[in-house]
């Protein structure tokens, strides 16, 4: 083991890093750690803007994002086995395309992790105060924020073991829901079938505008798998494990979401007309099916799948905010400090929980908040898909039929669709987004004299 650990950490070096992060994580603990991270109960908070917006074929929609991630998954795995660092797509581009654009898709991407533990603090928040509504939204908020930093600060395996007993929660209420949806339909209720072509495709419903914004959404459930990538640097053997761990996460991820997606549809075959508030759809799916006691025990099962997403997230953007410190693209004595003790950058950690504290600003559009993660994610895989390209391709020169199918061809495909899914983003998405990039370049030009230099300490080979 010490011998692998110096091999590691001598890998390290050539990028001109030093191993200030514990290696710790096996290949169980990474896939616990990317479905921790895309929560598997997510799927029930999204079931009812999903519903809605593609008009009933949710699970069609499942599969269109499936086709895309599966795509950009591979590239990740790609990428990953070359540089096995912290900082994911950001590094990715950084050192295969360029260093001003690594640094923009770092920025992009920030809005993905800065927002998701937002979001799952604002759910806590407002299961908690439905439960005890004497202690209003923002205290628990604040609880959950404070209790999930202290988590993250003592270190990536005391948040993989917190990840680990939350998994063991969500699966059994996910097979629970299987199990009580299937009892329903045998019993005569919903469209009395298992077999029924038009709860996954409906010609007289179908719309593709809705169902591709319902794809685009879709793709932040899967982002558990790009989150792997973020913590290579205290993963074990991680040129061989992250890849492994990225497809098991997007292909069990996509097989579970489709499964629940077709099941709730059998369920309420009119949902999506019917259903009295679709960010909350999954409680009307609950009293349609006669089981409100399912909304007590999903209250509680989701507010651990929150915490243990959230707490994810955060450890995610902590780790990118130290990669793009590390290398000088933000402030380095604050963002690239590790603590060394605990040996977590603590300084990231800190601001990721403070700016949680922001979560209230989404708490009255849902659809907004969703499709504005969507902009951070889409815009990272179209991304990391063209740096396959370059790295291969361009600069290893790895150009043989075999090598251009592998490296060119898989890539620009999952980059395509991608970027079709990406013009299906919500107009408010886009426009948020598209201030947030428009902020980070200005930044970057600013310190970067209009990116004449490269940033501070920047090392490329």
């Amino acid at each position: 083991m010490e011998k692998n650990q110096f091999a590691m950490n001598e890998g390290l070096n050539k990028f001109g890093y030093e191993q200030s992060l514990k290696r710790v994580l096996t290949l169980r603990n990474l896939v616990f750690f990317g479905i921790s991270y895309l929560a598997p109960t997510v799927i029930f908070n999204q079931y009812g803007v999903l519903t809605q917006t593609t008009q009933g074929m949710m699970a069609l929609s499942c599969l269109i994002t499936i086709v895309a991630v599966i795509f950009t998954a591979y590239s990740y795995a790609q990428m990953v086995k070359v540089y096995p660092v912290a900082g994911s797509a950001y590094t990715y581009v950084q050192r295969a395309v360029n260093p001003h654009l690594g640094f923009l898709t770092g920025w992009v991407v920030l809005l993905d992790y800065v927002l998701i533990p937002m979001m799952c603090y604002l759910c806590v928040g407002m299961y908690m105060n439905r439960f005890v509504p004497q202690v209003p939204t923002p205290v628990w908020i604040i609880i959950s924020i404070a209790a999930m930093t202290v988590i993250n600060i003592k270190g990536i395996e005391a948040t993989s073991k917190f990840n680990t007993a939350i998994m063991v929660l969500q699966f059994a209420f996910t097979l629970f829901f299987i199990g009580i949806v299937v009892k329903f339909i045998f019993g005569g209720g919903g469209a009395g079938t298992f077999v029924s072509p038009e709860n996954f495709y409906d010609a007289k419903d179908f719309t593709q505008p809705g169902l591709l914004a319902g794809a685009a959404i879709m793709a932040i459930s899967f982002l558990g798998f790009d989150a792997v990538t973020t913590v290579a640097e205290e993963t074990i053997e991680p040129e061989k494990n992250t890849g492994k761990a990225i497809f098991i996460i997007c292909i069990g991820a996509g097989v579970v979401f489709t499964l629940i997606a077709y099941l709730a549809q059998l369920a309420w075959p009119e949902a999506w007309r019917e259903m009295s508030d679709p960010d909350t759809g999954i409680f009307d799916l609950f009293a349609y099916m006669k089981t409100n006691y399912m909304s007590t025990v999903f209250l509680i099962i989701d507010n651990c799948a929150s915490l243990a997403c959230a707490l994810t997230a955060s450890a995610a953007v902590a780790r990118i905010l130290y990669g793009m410190g590390r290398d000088g693209a933000l402030p380095k004595k604050f963002f690239g400090y590790v603590h060394p003790k605990y040996h977590t950058p603590v300084c990231n950690i800190l601001l990721v929980s403070t700016l949680s504290l922001s979560a209230v600003i989404f708490s009255d559009n849902l659809f907004a908040a969703l499709s504005l993660v969507s902009f951070g994610a889409l815009s990272a895989f179209i991304m990391v898909n063209i740096s396959v390209i370059f790295q291969y391709v361009i600069k290893d020169k790895k150009r043989s039929l075999s090598e251009l199918f592998r490296y060119m061809v898989l890539p620009l495909c999952g980059a395509v669709i991608s970027g079709y899914l990406f013009t299906n983003i919500g107009v408010s998405g886009k426009i948020v987004g598209g201030c947030w990039l428009l902020i980070g370049i200005i930044y970057s030009a600013a310190t970067t004299n209009f990116w004449r230099r490269l940033p501070p300490d920047l090392k490329l080979e």
